[in-house]
């Protein structure tokens, strides 16, 4: 009997996946059943404070020109940063706030000069909530970061990362490939779709390409077979690697071991090794 939980709506049940859900199921099942049927506690870490503030900051600024604002570059953006200093007020440090600070000051350089260029791209949609239904039995779910519309007319997704290493984000299209999907069916006429990562601790820079019709309609069999892997699945075996040295469920906030797979992997080595690069490519988790 499957152990995953089940959604109901209208009568029928569905199984919700999104991009990390489904990410996480196929690196580690073990790790999948504490977070997503155990429910345990994560551990906060300052890349996701860094990640979710960047975030909210670009978010208000675009949302901004969105709703027709005319005020400069400089000043919405001065606006949406004390906004979102106040939310985050709690968690956010003096050396988060400093990078933050810098990765911010950068980008409204860039675009500032690319306007002056006349480079401009139009941002549609930030932080955009979706919600699709898959053969009656998923509900695929999750929110693209930002859409624009490319100066050539190319409509394109796009998902911020903070990670330091960007060549672990080479050759990993699945969350982008999603994010098509999802624009594909709202957007059925399309014939391809740019999307990209947009790195904020590389200046700004993209990592991407654009996707034939084809390639994106593929994405909606890869979601169904990972549901059918997830109603079957009863034991959620460990799959120990380099990862359980980031996992959130490796220790508790005590230091207490909760997976004793991961910990004693990491005891022993916890490295990267050409077997992970085998089996996961050169990806970011």
């Amino acid at each position: 009997m499957s152990k995953v939980s089940f959604y109901e709506e209208d009568g029928k049940k569905f199984l919700k996946i999104s991009v990390s859900k489904a990410k996480q199921f196929k690196q580690c099942k073990k790790a999948f059943k504490f977070n997503y049927i155990d429910h345990l506690p994560k551990i906060t870490r300052d890349y996701h404070v860094l990640g979710t503030f960047c975030h909210e900051v670009l978010e208000k600024f675009h949302k901004a020109y969105i709703d027709k604002s005319e005020l400069a570059f400089n000043d919405e953006m001065n606006i949406a940063w004390k906004s979102s200093i106040k939310s985050h007020r709690k968690n956010i440090t003096p050396e988060i706030k400093a990078e933050a600070k810098d990765m911010i000051g950068k980008y409204l350089k860039l675009i500032t000069e690319k306007k002056n260029k006349g480079e401009n791209f139009n941002v549609i949609s930030v932080e955009d909530n979706f919600k699709k239904e898959l053969d009656g039995k998923v509900i695929l779910n999750g929110m693209i970061d930002r859409i624009q519309q490319d100066p050539d007319g190319v409509l394109h997704v796009a998902d911020y990362k903070t990670t330091k290493n960007k060549k672990y984000l080479k050759d990993d299209w699945f969350q982008l490939l999603t994010y098509c999907y999802v624009l594909l069916m709202d957007n059925p006429s399309l014939e391809k779709i740019r999307a990209s990562y947009i790195l904020l601790r590389h200046d700004f820079e993209y990592i991407g390409r654009d996707f034939t019709r084809e390639e994106i309609l593929e994405t909606k069999n890869e979601f169904m077979s990972i549901y059918e892997e997830m109603i079957k699945e009863e034991e959620f075996p460990p799959s120990p690697t380099f990862l359980c040295s980031y996992c959130d469920f490796l220790k508790d906030e005590n230091g207490n071991i909760i997976c004793e797979e991961g910990a004693e992997f990491v005891n022993k080595t916890g490295r990267r090794s050409k077997k992970d690069d085998t089996k996961f490519g050169i990806v970011s988790w």
